[in-house]
């Protein structure tokens, strides 16, 4: 597993290795001034998936949620109530990506 600093923010560290995709858009790169001002545009919505500890140690990404990686598929397969009472937070849909 390598460990890189992502290039739009100081501090916030990306993991390569295995992972998933649970989106069907392309993927690009996104600098931290573009990404604060889609999270300004209310546009979007960035899920965190670092875990509960590490949100306590390096702090919330704003406007962002917490949804743990190792929760996210039984996340999205969530009913939208079930998704609202655990992570307060409307459940994205499938047309959201």
């Amino acid at each position: 597993m390598k460990i890189e600093k992502c290039g739009w923010s100081e501090g916030l560290t990306s993991i390569k290795g295995n992972h998933h995709n649970f989106y069907t858009a392309i993927s690009k790169d996104v600098t931290y001034k573009e990404l604060k001002n889609l999270l300004n545009s209310k546009n979007i919505m960035l899920i965190d998936v670092r875990e509960i500890w590490e949100i306590l140690e390096y702090q919330k990404i704003p406007e962002s949620i917490n949804v743990p990686l190792d929760e996210v598929r039984e996340a999205l397969q969530m009913n939208p109530r079930d998704f609202k009472e655990k992570y307060n937070e409307v459940k994205p849909s499938k047309s959201d990506s």
